[in-house]
């Protein structure tokens, strides 16, 4: 028998499957309720509460990541609750997946504008009973004859449009060229526009350009859809391994989103879809896998081997992007099982490849890639950071959207706190907790260790100690919002795993810290972390703050800078054959130095560039 689930405060009904869920049900129906474990039970981030109707018993697993209080209120988890009739539920402010804020600007760098696809504008000589030369025969020729263009190829779907085209336009039409294949015909009034993406594990970035002035039309970006089968990589490849069609699933996920953005980047430009012509997407190894619709298990293994390294060319149409039906996606090639074409784009629009300082490069989230550059080389790793940074596995935490904390102050007893659009408080984003920890070590009330001593606001209970950030007076969620030494414990694994990643790219450099010229910070976490804060528990090294600078979405920019220019396109392929990879998990001293940095600064350290090991 087939019910309906009411989701509340969004209105929505959904027709609920025999045997589903409520998080798949609300997965299905594009509802966006929150899970770092993609509904296995695990987070407890699907909190809901059941208003009406009946559901299936309350299971252990329920008990232990709910609070008493919660489950006498009618607290559930979604992926572990069906319904047994028409029910009605409310999707708590902090379980909801609502509109994150997306960090679309980066910082933007001139280049010539040559692209691929170049516009050439025909008028044909009118056909007659001595001239019955076909429609492509008639356009050949007169490229032939007038651009001294020869052996061109008329992509068929746009041989369809060229008759009518033709007929309507006087015999005049704008072609879109790339190379020696015509991908786009149009009236000559019309824009060639191209389409560059970042396909980021929780967001994609896409910006709308005019391919013959390079002038960015709009910019736009949603979250990735891909985010309800999975919070981080390693949760979606292993949603594909479990999942017959779970490949297919993903992609066609991510297609959708891609394709909503198009017709949103297209109303706001005021044109047409069909006029974009070419598309450069970038993305993690496995973003890009799963976009093109090619395997993952290897990446998820020893000794993590991508499919694809080289840059890949493909109709548009063969990946169902509603674009021009001509237009090919150009993907950048990938470095490594977890070095993917974002981060080469990051070092194209940083000029990472030619510079002549020692840098160091983080695009910082879920997964960190960092750079060095020095000594004319680049050396590459990735650090497995965890999705603590989006606020998932911190049991107050959230992504970066209105009521989510992002600076705090702690001075004695008072805590002031800042949150996005001055929204009540429901909970922490990344760079709220970071900040939290920086100011609860620096008060001394957390140890090096990262254990809480007895303070006022610090309670414990039976998951061991929390300090009360806001009390449940004054938070927009009706209960506490606090930080646990779990959640201290999630932000150590990350810090740590970065600081070791920087440290051995330094040892294989054989340079110290305080040789680094500058250190950029890339990425949408990047954009709006505390740099003090992150220098204070040891993420980043106590460098003076000037050698600091925060880019915004790079990956973004330099998908850009390869859609509008060929020589950064052929750059891209250059600085992929260029990094050195470093394979973390083989680097024999790592296990002891991620332990080492697993700890918070004394005191006394601050300020004082650490040491690395090169043994």
């Amino acid at each position: 028998m087939n019910f309906r689930i009411d989701f509340e405060p969004i209105g929505r009904r959904v027709p609920y499957r025999d045997g589903a869920s409520i998080f798949e049900v609300a997965r299905d129906a594009g509802v966006g309720i929150s899970s770092s474990c993609g509904g296995k039970g695990t987070c407890g981030k699907c909190r809901i509460r059941v208003l009406s109707g009946k559901v299936s018993p309350l299971t252990e697993k329920e008990k232990e990541k709910l609070r008493p209080e919660e489950i006498a209120r009618g607290y559930r988890l979604a992926c572990l609750t069906k319904a047994y009739e028409a029910i009605k539920v409310e999707i708590p402010s902090e379980s909801l997946v609502v509109s994150q804020r997306l960090q679309l600007i980066g910082k933007d760098r001139k280049v010539i504008v040559d692209p691929i696809v170049k516009a050439c504008n025909v008028t044909l000589s009118p056909p007659s009973m001595t001239d019955i030369r076909s429609d492509q025969v008639r356009l050949l020729d007169h490229l032939a004859e007038n651009y001294r263009l020869k052996h061109i190829h008329i992509d068929f779907p746009v041989q369809r449009q060229l008759p009518g085209l033709l007929r309507a336009n006087e015999l005049k039409v704008k072609l879109g060229l790339r190379g020696k294949e015509v991908v786009m015909a149009g009236s000559l009034g019309e824009r060639l526009l191209g389409l560059a993406v970042d396909i980021g594990t929780t967001k994609i970035a896409a910006y709308l350009n005019d391919l013959e002035t390079g002038e960015v039309l709009v910019a736009k970006g949603v979250m990735n859809s891909e985010i309800t089968y999975g919070e981080d990589v390693m949760s979606r490849i292993t949603y594909v391994m479990e999942n017959k069609n779970g490949g297919e699933i993903l992609r066609q996920t991510v297609t959708q989103d891609l394709n909503q953005l198009v017709n949103k980047l297209c109303g706001e430009a005021g044109c047409a879809s069909d006029n974009i012509v070419e598309a450069v997407i970038v993305g993690n190894t496995a973003m890009h896998h799963l976009f093109l619709g090619l395997p993952v298990k290897q990446l998820a293994l020893a000794p993590y081997v991508p499919a694809v390294s080289s840059s890949v060319d493909i109709k548009a149409r063969d990946l169902g992007l509603a674009i021009a039906p001509g237009a090919y996606i150009h993907l950048l090639p990938n470095i490594a099982g977890f070095v993917g074409a974002d981060h080469v784009a990051v070092l194209l629009a940083t000029g990472l490849y030619d510079t002549e300082k020692t840098v160091l490069c983080l695009d910082v989230g879920t997964n960190t890639e960092i750079t060095l550059a020095a000594h004319d080389s680049l050396w590459s790793c990735s650090c497995a950071s965890g999705p603590a940074f989006e606020g998932a596995h911190i049991k107050d935490g959230m992504r970066a959207t209105g009521g989510a904390i992002e600076k705090i102050k702690i001075t004695g007893s008072l805590v002031e706190f800042k949150t996005i659009n001055d929204d009540s408080p429901v909970g922490l984003c990344g760079s709220g907790v970071l900040d939290a920890i920086a100011q609860l070590r620096e008060a001394g009330i957390i140890d090096q260790m990262g254990k809480m001593q007895a303070y006022s606001h610090v309670r414990s209970d039976k998951n061991g100690r929390e300090f009360i950030l806001v009390p449940k007076g004054k938070s927009g969620s009706g209960k506490d919002i606090t930080l646990t030494e779990k959640d201290i414990s999630e932000i150590q694994l990350a810090k740590g795993a970065i600081f070791t990643g920087m440290s051995i790219l330094l040892g294989e450099a054989n340079i110290n810290w305080e040789e680094i010229d500058e250190v950029i910070i890339a990425g949408a976490f990047g954009s709006y972390i505390d740099v003090a804060s992150a220098i204070r528990i040891g993420m980043f090294p106590p460098l003076p703050m000037e050698r600091f600078m925060q880019v915004g979405n790079a990956a973004g920019v330099g998908a850009r800078l390869a859609l509008i220019s060929k020589k950064q396109r052929e750059l891209a392929g250059d600085i992929a054959r260029k990094v050195n990879y470093v394979e973390l998990t083989n680097y024999p001293r790592y296990p002891h130095m991620f332990a080492l940095s697993l700890r918070f600064p004394s005191a006394e350290s601050f300020g004082t560039a650490p040491s690395h090991d090169r043994s």
